[in-house]
């Protein structure tokens, strides 16, 4: 029961942080409990823990597709659960590699695999025939492009890299519970604010 909710606690906390729908910092930390779930399993002595860690993400990523997609059943019932399965499968499929890494070698190594394999499905996907471009991590800002004035010189994959360093970090303060550890995500949160706010008198000036 508690792996559910934390699987659906991700996935409504995903979708209610994407523009029109939510609040964006509310990105800063919706994939928390999905990497509490994984790293619960992970020292369990469950048995098929791949298995579980792919079907719970599945159905977080699911969650996410469906409420912040629903419109595509406008135009197509059967193209919208086609996108709302197809997307959720690639999301819980990085999620899932990320697990296999993680376990075979360090937790750092783990954890920035998860970055690497996350923002390289979101370019994947952004890519090819089926190119998907409304969820990708870095639109979640879109409704305040004032704080991420830096795209212009790491596209929106930078925000992704953004949202997923931060809920690595401030997962890392709920493991550890270690008060301290709040400083690294404040100043990660801060400093690319700051960066974004000095761009602006430059951009205005240039116009």
């Amino acid at each position: 029961m508690r792996k559910l909710f934390l699987a659906l606690l991700s996935g409504f906390l995903l979708a209610f942080s994407w523009p029109e729908i939510g609040v964006f910092p509310i990105l800063f930390f919706a994939f928390v409990p999905l990497l509490i779930l994984e790293d619960e399993l992970q020292n369990s002595n469950e048995n098929k823990k791949g298995r579980k860690v792919f079907w719970f993400s599945f159905l977080a990523f699911f969650i996410f597709n469906v409420i912040t997609t629903y419109w595509v059943y406008h135009a197509t019932l059967f193209g919208a659960i086609s996108a709302f399965l197809v997307n959720a499968t690639l999301m819980a499929t990085a999620f899932y590699l990320f697990h296999k890494i993680k376990i075979t070698s360090k937790n750092r190594l783990g954890y920035f695999s998860f970055i690497m394999l996350w923002i390289s499905m979101e370019y994947v996907h952004l890519n090819w025939g089926l190119s998907w471009p409304w969820l990708t991590l870095g639109n979640g800002f879109a409704n305040v492009p004032d704080i991420v004035q830096w795209y212009e010189f790491t596209g929106f994959l930078g925000g992704s890299f953004w949202v997923l360093l931060m809920n690595i970090l401030i997962f890392r303060v709920v493991q550890t519970k270690n008060v301290k550890a709040i400083v690294l995500p404040c100043l990660l949160l801060i400093l690319p604010l700051l960066f974004s706010f000095c761009l602006i008198p430059n951009m205005t000036n240039e116009e």
